[in-house]
């Protein structure tokens, strides 16, 4: 199968505050620009909850009026910077900024007091008809928005993504399947078709940035949003060719049904090496090791190659109700996984090594590697 191109001649981006735009495709923007392309960029707040990172900005916050004229101000010099001339914030209903909180597990979410006119208290029809009438008036032929999980899980960039999948799906059906491309900003660990960027749009990048100092601490070779995680400026921003289809949100849950059969066929081969013995003076449980070391490395395998622990959930399930099955006793009172010392390690020690590997807040393999890097 050919490897998607992007190569856009119209390009309507959609994004849910001032300052994404810059963040997440200014190297998009610019190489769009230089090629000739028609950009347009949809905001759907103006960011009146973010937090001001200059001390004499700090008494805005609290204002949302304010601070959101502010980020609106900033979000007018970046455009300029990119070479963007046709822009429009959201405009069927002022929506405003959710916000977001950082859970126990270390991921974006909503705070517990949300706004009822904040983006993600709108039901996600009203946002698309905002997006639905841009898509009429733009006719654009490529589209890029966040990824189905917001990027790095703020719920105003989830509505986004929605929002921008629902109207995409109304405007191709009225064109009888001639709408846009969708694309989605791949994140990091994450499939990517394309990786665009440059020293040329590094520069273009730097500036736009720039416009935001509010939000953003720039550097001379990088800027950062959280103290401590700098990013180069030439880094190349990723996108991915997605669909608009209703059941592309069921995907992931198909997709963990996989490892529902893992479970029990881990815990049967476990359970037939529990028992082995090396023959040396010490009866060494050389099985148990390996049968333990075995499920570890599953349970490490499934937080780290896919994004959520739901796969992990699902083959910790099977895995202990299979256990369950083979530790009780028989209609002849025989039961395989026997209540020895071997047995009691084999059956605790495997289901609390599932546990710890599913509550540990953060497994990021790219964290481990020079040349991995995220957007936050």
């Amino acid at each position: 199968m050919a490897k998607p191109i992007f190569a856009p001649k119209r390009l309507l981006l959609v994004h849910a505050h001032p300052d994404d735009e810059s963040l997440f495709t200014a190297h998009v923007i610019a190489k769009a620009v230089a090629s000739g392309a028609e950009v347009f960029v949809l905001t759907l707040t103006r960011g009146e909850r973010g937090r001001m990172k200059l001390e004499e900005l700090k008494g805005l916050e609290g204002n949302l009026a304010a601070v959101g004229a502010f980020r609106a101000a900033e979000l007018k010099n970046a455009l300029a910077a990119l070479g963007v001339t046709q822009h429009k914030f959201a405009g069927t209903r002022a929506y405003l900024d959710t916000g977001f909180k950082i859970n126990s597990w270390g991921r974006a979410g909503k705070p517990k007091q949300v706004d009822e006119m904040a983006l993600s208290a709108v039901s996600t029809a009203v946002i698309s008809e905002d997006i639905y009438g841009v898509l009429r008036e733009f006719k654009p032929d490529t589209v890029v928005t966040y990824n189905r999980k917001g990027g790095f899980g703020h719920p105003d960039h989830k509505r986004a993504h929605e929002a921008s999948a629902m109207a995409l799906r109304r405007y191709t059906k009225e064109r009888r399947g001639r709408g846009p491309k969708f694309w989605v900003i791949a994140e990091s660990r994450e499939r990517f078709d394309v990786a665009i960027g440059d020293e040329s749009t590094a520069k273009i990048k730097k500036a736009a940035l720039e416009a935001h100092a509010s939000q953003i601490a720039v550097h001379a070779e990088t800027y950062s949003i959280v103290n401590g995680k700098e990013v180069r400026y030439d880094r190349p921003e990723r996108l991915r060719l997605s669909s608009i289809k209703p059941w592309m949100v069921l995907k992931p849950i198909i997709l963990g049904l996989w490892s529902l059969p893992l479970g029990v066929l881990m815990a049967v081969a476990g359970t037939m090496l529990h028992d082995i013995h090396a023959a040396d003076a010490n009866k060494t449980p050389i099985g148990l090791m390996v049968a333990l070391a075995l499920v570890v490395s599953l349970a490490l395998a499934l937080r780290l190659l896919r994004e959520s622990r739901g796969a992990l959930y699902l083959m910790s399930l099977t895995f202990a109700a299979t256990l369950l099955w083979l530790g009780s006793k028989s209609n002849d009172g025989d039961v395989v996984i026997a209540g020895n010392t071997n047995g009691q390690w084999w059956v605790y020690g495997s289901l609390i090594s599932c546990f710890v590997i599913m509550a540990f807040p953060r497994l990021r393999p790219g964290s481990w590697r020079r040349s991995a890097s995220g957007h936050r």
